[in-house]
C-alpha cells in the first residue's frame, strides 16, 4: 500500500509544482488581452462611434463577459480535461483533431501578425535604423525562453510586471496637464447604437487574448469554485483599462486630428516634456513593451498545449511554434496590405474563439440530456 500511495503522492506534487492559483489567472488574461491594438485603438472606432468611442468599448467588454459566461459553463462540465482533448471528447478522434490543428495554425499566425505589428511600432517610433529581423529575433527569442517554461513561472513573471499598468496610468495622469476638450463625448450617444456597435466590433478584435482560459482552466487549483468571479473581473479590468485610455484620447484631440494618427494613445504624450521627464511616448512605449512580449508568451502557450500530451512534447512544440512565428513574421513584413490579411485573419479567429466553444457546449449540453432521457 505505501509504495502506491507514495507514487500518487509524487504525481499529486507534480501537479501542484505546475498549478496555479485562481489570482494568477487573473493577471495571465489582463497581461494576454492588453496589447498593441490599444495604442491605435482610439482612432479606430473615432471613424464609427466618434464621440461614443468610449461606449463602444464598454459594450465589447459585455459582449466578451457572454462569452466567458459560455466558457466557464463547458469547462466546469470537464475540469480534469483540457480544451484540446474536449474537442476530441465531443466531436469525436478524427474532428476533434483536426479543430486542435486548426486551433494551432490560428494561434501561431496571431503570433506572427502580433510580431510584425510590435516591430513596425518599435521600428517607427524607436529604433528606426535597426533591422527588422533583429527586433523580430528579439521579441520571439524571449517568448518562446519564456513560455518553455511550466506555467508557474510564466504566471509569477506576469504578476510580478503587472505593476507596470499601474506605471502607465501614472504616466496618463501628465496628459491631464494639456487642454481638454470635454465636448467633444457630449451629447452622449450622438453617434447612434449602430455606429457604437460598428466601433464594438473594432474594439472587440483589439481585446482578444481572454480565450487563454480555455488552455490554462485544469492547471489552475481548486479551478470549479470561484471561476467566473475570477474571469470576470479580469474582463472588468480590461474593460476599464481600454474604456479610460480611449476616453482621454477622445477628450484630449480634436475628431478631425484623432482620426488622422495611427497611435494617439502615443501621441498624447509626445509633446510633454518636464525638467525630470522628457519624451513621455518613449517612455511609454519602453514599459508597454513588457505585455506586448507577454501576449507572444500567451499564444506560443497556447499553440504548445493545443497539440502537445506532455511537457516534453509542448517544449519541443513551443520552439518548433518559434520557428514559424519567426518565419511567418518575416513573410508578413514584405506584405505591401498588411491590414486586409488582419482583417481576414481576425474574422476567422472571430469563429474559432465564439462559434466552436459554443457548439461545444451545445453539444455538451444534449449528450447529457440524452444521457438522462437512456436512464430513465
Amino acid at each position: 500500500m505505501w509504495p502506491h500511495k507514495q507514487v500518487i503522492f509524487q504525481e499529486v506534487e507534480a501537479h501542484l509544482n505546475i498549478s496555479i492559483t485562481r489570482s494568477q489567472l487573473f493577471f495571465l488574461i489582463i497581461k494576454t488581452q492588453i496589447g498593441i491594438g490599444l495604442l491605435s485603438l482610439p482612432s479606430k472606432i473615432q471613424s464609427s462611434a466618434k464621440g461614443d468611442a468610449w461606449i463602444s468599448v464598454l459594450i465589447a467588454g459585455g459582449i466578451i463577459q457572454l462569452l466567458l459566461f459560455i466558457y466557464s459553463r463547458l469547462l466546469r462540465k470537464f475540469p480534469d480535461l483540457t480544451f484540446s482533448r474536449i474537442t476530441v471528447e465531443l466531436f469525436g478522434s478524427y474532428i476533434g483533431k483536426v479543430i486542435n490543428i486548426i486551433y494551432y495554425v490560428f494561434f501561431i499566425f496571431i503570433a506572427a501578425y502580433a510580431t510584425t505589428l510590435y516591430v513596425q511600432l518599435v521600428h517607427t517610433w524607436m529604433l528606426t535604423y535597426t533591422p527588422s529581423w533583429v527586433l523580430e529575433f528579439l521579441i520571439i527569442g524571449t517568448g518562446v525562453y519564456l513560455a518553455h517554461e511550466n506555467l508557474r513561472v510564466i504566471a509569477r513573471f506576469f504578476v510580478l510586471t503587472s505593476v507596470l499598468f499601474g506605471c502607465l496610468i501614472l504616466l496618463s495622469f501628465f496628459n491631464f496637464t494639456n487642454e481638454m476638450h470635454i465636448t467633444n463625448i457630449l451629447p452622449i450617444g450622438q453617434s447612434g447604437i449602430e455606429q457604437m456597435l460598428r466601433g464594438s466590433e473594432k474594439t472587440f478584435f483589439s481585446m482578444l487574448g481572454f480565450e487563454v482560459i480555455l488552455y490554462f482552466y485544469t492547471q489552475v487549483q481548486n479551478n470549479s469554485k470561484g471561476l467566473i468571479r475570477i474571469v470576470s473581473l479580469a474582463n472588468c479590468f480590461v474593460t476599464l483599462f481600454y474604456t479610460y485610455f480611449v476616453f482621454i484620447c477622445v477628450i484630449g484631440f480634436s475628431p478631425k486630428v484623432l482620426g488622422q494618427i495611427n497611435e494617439p494613445v502615443l501621441y498624447i504624450f509626445k509633446g510633454l516634456t518636464y525638467q525630470v521627464f522628457d519624451r513621455l511616448d518613449l517612455i511609454f512605449l519602453t514599459i508597454w513593451f513588457i505585455p506586448m512580449t507577454a501576449t507572444i508568451v500567451s499564444y506560443l502557450c497556447m499553440a504548445g498545449k493545443s497539440l502537445s500530451t506532455n511537457q516534453d512534447s509542448y517544449r519541443r512544440l513551443v520552439w518548433f511554434s518559434g520557428l514559424l512565428v519567426f518565419i511567418l513574421g518575416w513573410c508578413l513584413s514584405t506584405l505591401e496590405k498588411l491590414d486586409s490579411f488582419g482583417k481576414w485573419l481576425e474574422y476567422g479567429y472571430f469563429i474559432i474563439i465564439t462559434v466552436i466553444p459554443l457548439l461545444l457546449w451545445l453539444v455538451s449540453c444534449l449528450r447529457k440530456k440524452s444521457i438522462k432521457v437512456g436512464i430513465s
